[in-house]
């Protein structure tokens, strides 16, 4: 049954030691949806994990989809972070084993909680304004964008935003694919060379010296 709340159910803490036992509460409800998916993850499960009473998972959450919904709205920073870090560490390196390193830290954000990100695509709508996907979207390609322009290999200005577009939903379809395929995990240096070349393959429309810096 998909996400049934309306905006703004959710109560908002306002002391410390309010927000302290909100995060704890979080931190149990991911680690519980990675470990044993949504469907079967209870509330009280959650609490016990988080060391508090019902009661107060309840003050600040009045179901398990107030949960997914926050835990997701978390993982979407925490994948901006890691993409970030791994560009900034990338910086240097020539573009093909650039983008392969990005691409491989952005999978095994995945990979590392498979059942986590199912339960994202399962119980979470693609239409909500719970979760604020078009924000994500809009910085994604910002910061993708603004990698690429600082890339010598490939000219700056609107001939990039299509490339943009065509490497942000050819990832995301990997990604997702990757989650449901139990053999993912085994064949990731083959799925990371075929994505290399294919966001590549984007880019070469658009790149000054491409053929000479692979």
């Amino acid at each position: 049954m998909p996400v049934q709340l309306e905006p703004g159910q959710r109560r908002h803490p306002k002391q410390l030691r309010s927000r302290l036992m909100v995060e704890t509460i979080l931190e149990a409800a991911r680690q519980l949806f990675a470990e044993n998916g949504f469907e079967t993850t209870t509330t009280n499960q959650i609490a016990d994990r988080a060391g508090v009473g019902i009661g107060s998972l309840y003050q600040y959450f009045p179901n398990k989809d107030s949960l997914i919904l926050e835990v997701q709205k978390t993982h979407h920073d925490e994948v901006l972070t890691v993409i970030k870090s791994a560009m900034e560490r990338t910086q240097t390196l020539p573009i093909r084993e650039a983008i392969r390193t990005i691409a491989g830290a952005n999978l095994d954000v995945h990979l590392s909680t498979p059942q986590l990100h199912a339960a994202f695509e399962e119980w979470i709508p693609t239409q909500t304004k719970l979760v604020d996907r078009e924000g994500f979207h809009r910085e994604m390609a910002s910061t993708v964008s603004s990698y690429l322009d600082s890339r010598p290999e490939v000219r700056a200005g609107e001939d990039v935003k299509p490339a943009v577009f065509v490497i942000m939903h050819m990832v995301k379809s990997i990604m997702h694919a990757a989650v449901q395929d139990g053999k993912a995990v085994e064949n990731r240096d083959q799925i990371l060379d075929h994505l290399a070349d294919g966001i590549l393959g984007c880019l070469q429309p658009v790149s000054t010296s491409f053929c000479s810096t692979q």
